[in-house]
């Protein structure tokens, strides 16, 4: 819940609400806004009670200020023109008893406007700590701080912009959340679906239990390069002038979560230690990301990356609501991401060829955030790279009695409910080196856990990371 005023209970309600455990709910209170001087710098100072939130900012302005008119007309004059703002805002605030201080220069990013005689507002937001804003973004640099996340409503207050401010795909993580908790969808594809592939994608109805954040990017290869700081970029697409916004790819599963670094023997003996619901290995990559961070990221699992690449889209439709119509060829998958068809091979009169490694982004991989977002603003999910799930891999899904969990036993984590430990692992959304119909939603593959590519020279297996939702 998030709250921007303080409501209060009289009488017998308020009696029987005390007699009940209920959680503290946060709200705002005593906002003032002031540019005093001739000084550029707008100081907004609010209260805030009832419990620790996270603070999100909006200015308002134009108000219809005529006599006797119903509507003031407050139009928020948008978020590029706010996300400099500094103090304690757009993250975590303690409920301390103090006023809290927000500093803004408007000439930075709303040029020729000055506050004054009431012609604009703050309208300062606490959210609470089980129910954060929609994007979060994570510092990943060396210098990064643990448990400092900034929290937006919107990829428009963010400084730069998303795709304008290349720290998001470097040294940053941009994640957005999924409001999954207790939703009934139904997962997988029917033979309707151009590409359906029998068994393995069979339509289930699956209830995921949380919320969640999933990453808006693929991980890229300076980011996996910062996590892992050693300043090595095992991609196999490695042109120094585009690989710093590629995916990384190249790199197995068992490097993600269970091991220190790239093993022949597939770090099998790793398993039951690292598997999980465990957490991963300190010096994996997912490891080395909560040292820095403080928050605790993995691999979505199966259902949870269907859900967020879906976005709501139902069978038969890519993650922006248009029609799945080719099976080899398709319009939809060339506007969403990097596949064979659209730069992903050098295709001929009558053949396609895997490019050089050494290529720019016009061909193999994609820069991350190349293409159309699906309808939640996520980037990537159909093509690019082909992308390591959290699962297990088993062929019939349905057959199996799948609950859209992880295919693991919490248990015994070194055992699988559906498989043994040395089988496949779940892989999800096509690659720029193969057919439109591998990128579909509904479409799961597989691959084994401890390939590293260098060894195939494909380099097709990447990832995106997810956390939970909420700060508590």
């Amino acid at each position: 819940m998030n709250l921007t005023r303080q409501f209060t209970f009289a009488g017998t309600l308020a009696a029987a609400m005390a007699a009940v455990a209920v959680p503290a709910v946060p709200s705002v209170d005593t906002v003032t806004m002031a540019q005093p001087g001739p000084t550029r710098l707008v100081n907004i100072d609010y209260t805030l009670s009832g419990a620790d939130a996270v603070i999100t900012l909006d200015i308002q302005t134009n108000a219809n200020t005529s006599a006797g008119a119903d509507d003031p007309g407050w139009t928020s004059i948008g978020g590029e023109a706010i996300g400099n703002a500094t103090g304690d805002v757009w993250k975590k605030v303690t409920n301390d008893g103090t006023t809290h201080h927000i500093k803004w220069r408007p000439d930075l990013s709303w040029p020729d406007h000055i506050i004054a005689n009431g012609g604009a507002r703050a309208v300062v937001t606490a959210w609470s700590l089980d129910n954060t804003p929609n994007y979060m973004v994570v510092d990943i640099s060396a210098g990064a701080q643990a448990n400092s996340q900034k929290y937006y409503t919107s990829t428009n207050f963010l400084p730069g912009g998303l795709l304008g401010n290349t720290d998001y795909r470097t040294s940053r993580l941009v994640m957005r959340k999924i409001m999954a908790k207790d939703v009934t969808w139904t997962m997988g594809s029917t033979p309707m679906e151009v590409g359906f592939n029998g068994t393995r994608d069979k339509t289930h109805l699956v209830t995921l239990t949380n919320n969640y954040y999933i990453g808006v990017f693929e991980i890229t290869q300076t980011q996996w390069a910062l996590i892992k700081s050693d300043n090595k970029f095992p991609s196999g697409f490695s042109n120094t002038t585009d690989r710093a916004m590629r995916p990384v790819e190249s790199v197995s599963y068992n490097e993600i979560r269970l091991a220190s670094s790239f093993s022949l023997s597939g770090d099998s003996t790793l398993l039951p230690t690292y598997s999980w619901p465990r957490d991963p290995n300190p010096a994996s990559f997912l490891g080395l990301l909560y040292d820095r961070t403080g928050i605790r990221f993995d691999l979505p699992s199966d259902a949870q990356w269907e859900f967020a690449a879906r976005a709501g889209n139902g069978d038969t439709k890519w993650g922006d609501g248009t029609i799945i119509s080719g099976m080899y060829r398709d319009n939809g998958i060339a506007a969403l991401g990097r596949y064979q068809y659209n730069g992903g091979k050098i295709i001929g009169s009558s053949s396609t060829t895997n490019p050089d490694c050494s290529c720019g982004a016009t061909n193999g991989t994609a820069i991350v955030g190349s293409y159309k977002p699906n309808d939640w603003g996520l980037y990537d999910m159909h093509g690019n790279v082909s992308e390591w799930c959290l699962d297990w891999y088993v062929e019939d899904i349905v057959a199996v009695g799948h609950d859209g969990g992880v295919n693991i036993d919490p248990s015994d984590p070194a055992a699988a409910l559906f498989g043994t430990a040395t089988a496949y692992r779940v892989t999800r959304g096509g690659h720029w080196g193969r057919e439109a119909y591998l990128g579909r939603s509904g479409m799961r593959s597989y691959a084994n856990p401890a390939i590293h590519e260098v060894q195939s020279n494909s380099h097709q297996y990447g990832f995106r990371v997810v956390c939970t939702a909420g700060l508590q």
